[in-house]
């Protein structure tokens, strides 16, 4: 398993949270989570995405976000037909979570692809339509990271229903930089880093899905 931690930077507020992810074979746990300013709550998301090797071969998907109390679960069955819910819904059939968005990436810059279209479904509402989506490279770019250091890095976009989303700012196929259409997040190295000058209750959350499984 490979864990990977981002610092979350909104413009506003600066460093605010994290996204951290669990990356296996064939899973993907990500725990989104942040507070923007003192009287704002804490916003958190835990996600878990199944597949067979290859995130667009999904079989099973979680989303939980206990502020909200919104939990959505789907499953898709080897036909391609999806459930989510428990409700059988025929037009999200060949769709990729939003999610799955970082390993499709991943999958893309290993094969060495210039682009990867496909449709993406909306975990957090699954009943909103699909969005057709490409990921295309767009060259390579300076960029500044989270220390204000300025590096070389490929620019990969996503395109949803011919819009410009999210930026991504790779170097050798790992991705160092990210923007959320506003908010942005930064690769670290280093748990402690990533916590310093957090909301303690943030930082808790962030520790506690970094901590290894009981009996490991």
């Amino acid at each position: 398993m490979r864990t990977e931690y981002h610092a979350f930077v909104d413009g506003d507020v600066g460093r605010c949270g994290a996204i951290l992810r669990h990356v296996e074979p064939r899973r993907m746990r990500t725990r989104t989570v942040f507070r923007m300013g003192e009287d704002a709550p804490v916003y958190l998301v835990d996600h878990v995405v199944d597949h067979d090797g290859d995130v667009r071969r999904w079989r099973r998907f979680t989303y939980h976000a206990p502020g909200s109390e919104t939990q959505h679960s789907g499953t898709r069955d080897a036909d391609g037909t999806v459930h989510v819910d428990g409700t059988v819904a025929p037009e999200l059939t060949d769709t990729v979570g939003g999610y799955g968005e970082h390993l499709v990436l991943a999958q893309m810059l290993a094969d060495g692809e210039d682009a990867v279209s496909y449709l993406q479904l909306d975990e957090s509402e699954p009943g909103e339509d699909a969005q057709q989506a490409e990921l295309r490279r767009v060259g390579v770019e300076a960029t500044e990271l989270l220390d204000g250091s300025t590096v070389d890095a490929e620019r990969v976009q996503l395109v949803l229903d011919g819009r410009s989303a999210n930026t991504h700012w790779c170097i050798d196929g790992v991705v160092v930089k990210s923007d959320w259409c506003g908010a942005q997040s930064f690769l670290v190295d280093d748990l402690d880093a990533l916590c310093a000058g957090l909301d303690p209750e943030v930082a808790a959350r962030i520790r506690e899905f970094a901590a290894p499984p009981t009996g490991s």
